[in-house]
């Protein structure tokens, strides 16, 4: 589509948006001027090397990815869920952060998940370092989910099951928290994905349980692309 075709219909959109007020659809337009203009910004002013400035031209492929980059988009998966943690240095391979003890164990296993490609996790205080394997993300495509359903589907040799909640996909490991245990066969309630098994119930958007019990679901980043779901392996 070239340039000023793409203007018109981006024009044309917001306007018919602001007439049916979907506010969804609205704050996603502010989401994507909150990401672009300063990003923008920057390299007006020619700052290429800044990390907004490299993190949009990498959006589009533009730049390679900056090590820093992509830890934080890893650990921003975590960080949903209601994770804490701070990003110190990333250098020659090893993540060095700065957490609670309690959120410890939460971020190795998301950094040790394969969401990126570093070798080593150093926590500030701690005297250990956690072995990462050096994989990069692959994102590929897998069937789509309608609102209020669940689904297992394959990815890589890995069973994810999706849950469309409202008018969005969110994606984990097919294991419940408990034992295991696939969660394809239970219920989807509004945000509540309920287990098959032991009917504990997890939110259907972190995987962070939802009746006050412990435990937590292995999130899979999830994307959109050309109208296809895809999730990381």
């Amino acid at each position: 589509m070239e340039f000023r075709e793409a203007v018109v219909q981006l024009e044309a959109l917001v306007r018919a948006l602001e007439r049916e007020g979907d506010e969804r659809a609205l704050h996603l337009l502010q989401l994507v001027d909150a990401i672009h203009r300063p990003a923008l910004e920057r390299l007006a002013e020619g700052d290429t090397a800044h990390p907004l400035a490299q993190a949009l031209l990498a959006m589009y492929d533009l730049a390679p990815v900056d090590d820093a980059v992509i830890v934080e988009e890893a650990l921003d998966v975590a960080r949903a869920s209601g994770l804490r943690i701070e990003v110190v240095a990333v250098e020659d391979g090893v993540v060095s952060a700065r957490l609670d003890e309690a959120d410890r164990a939460r971020a190795e296993e998301t950094l040790a998940a394969g969401y990126a490609a570093f070798s080593r996790l150093e926590v500030a205080g701690a005297p250990r370092s956690v072995p990462l394997p050096l994989a990069m993300p692959e994102y590929v495509g897998v069937e789509d989910v309608g609102p209020g359903e669940l689904k297992e589907v394959r990815a890589g040799g890995v069973a994810i099951v999706l849950a469309g909640v409202e008018g969005e996909v969110f994606a984990f490991r097919n294991e419940c928290a408990v034992d295991g245990m696939p969660l394809d066969g239970g219920r989807l309630t509004g945000t509540v994905l309920v287990c098959p098994w032991h009917n504990c119930a997890y939110d259907a958007r972190s995987g962070a349980r939802a009746d006050g019990e412990g435990g937590q679901l292995r999130v899979v980043p999830v994307t959109r692309r050309d109208g296809s779901v895809l999730v990381a392996v």
